[in-house]
């Protein structure tokens, strides 16, 4: 199946634009081929997650025990750990009508037997393979070997994500509202669209009856909802004078996480050519106390028995 690079969230499509560039039978372009399918297993695994904290909040799900396992390995995140996130919140959010992107269910599970479909099942094949690559046990002529059906089943893997069109990801710089006196107000949203590998991103903007927060990944919905992907992602524009130089410009993934007596620091992967960093290094300390606060909130949702005596941070506004 064909992929539009074009409609890929900008995770996913980035890392896809790695092995287009490559042409050889080599480990570079199996290292790029994998890499792919772990950021595309992580940003399933990052809506799946937040759509399951919107379930959670409204009271549509009791705490997912059979999740619980899958959450708590967010401390140190693998390849595998994510599969196992995708597959079981795929399986809780597939019962209900409020899920916010449906169509994951199709990519996930076969609609009658349960088992696993054949995009999702192609995904967990490549942990096993990455995990030989990533250990030094294949050889070269196996490498060149394994490119070409690699590519092929990435290819087919993100031909089955289609269904992202419908599913812009933005991030929102600003929002100003506008109020009318004699009608509802509308909240100007200053967008900045990341589907596809444009970098710098392109800016849009539209007026919304609805607002979100500044400074946060979102997903849209096709009618209208949208998913707040805060703060298992992040976007870091680095434009104050404050800016740390070493960390570039971007759109970060959670990569783990420390529990420290000020709040957790979370560790993020770049999706373009940076370097990970962690929350500790983001110059606006407001920031990093939403961040810290947002994944307690996740604990305490998923995990309720490990937050009980977790601190409680509150906002500075001085």
């Amino acid at each position: 199946m064909p992929v539009d690079r074009e409609i890929l969230p900008y995770p996913i499509a980035m890392a896809y634009q790695r092995i287009r560039a490559c042409h050889g039978k080599d480990a570079r372009r199996l290292k790029y081929i994998l890499q792919t399918a772990e950021m595309t297993a992580r940003f399933l695994g990052v809506v799946a997650l937040s759509d399951l904290r919107e379930q959670l909040k409204a009271g549509r799900l009791a705490p997912p025990a059979a999740l619980q396992n899958a959450v708590g390995r967010l401390r140190r995140p693998a390849f595998g750990h994510w599969i196992e996130i995708v597959r079981e919140a795929v399986r809780l959010l597939q019962g209900l009508d409020t899920a916010f992107m449906p169509e994951l269910a199709s990519v996930v599970f076969k609609a009658k037997s349960g088992a696993l479909a054949a995009p999702f099942q192609l995904l967990s094949d490549a942990v096993i393979l990455r995990n030989r690559f990533a250990h030094g046990d294949m050889k070269p002529a196996e490498i060149a070997k394994a490119c070409d059906p690699t590519a092929q089943a990435m290819d087919d893997i993100l031909g089955a994500l289609g269904f992202f069109e419908r599913y812009p990801t933005y991030y929102v710089r600003r929002i100003s509202v506008r109020k009318r006196r004699l009608g509802e107000s509308s909240y100007e949203h200053d967008f900045c669209l990341m589907s596809g590998a444009l970098s710098p991103p392109e800016a849009v903007s539209e007026p919304r009856p609805w607002h979100t927060d500044a400074n946060e990944v979102i997903v849209m919905g096709p009618e209208g909802a949208y998913l707040n992907l805060d703060p298992l992602v992040v976007f870091y524009e680095g434009e104050d004078e404050d800016s740390d130089p070493t960390i570039l410009p971007d759109m970060y993934v959670l990569n783990g996480y420390d529990k420290k007596s000020a709040g957790p620091d979370i560790a993020y992967l770049p999706c373009g050519l940076g370097r990970e960093i962690k929350s500790r290094e983001l110059p606006d300390e407001d920031w990093r106390v939403l961040l810290g606060q947002g994944l307690l909130e996740y604990e305490a949702l998923f995990l309720p028995s490990s937050v009980a005596d977790a601190p409680q941070l509150e906002v500075s506004h001085v």
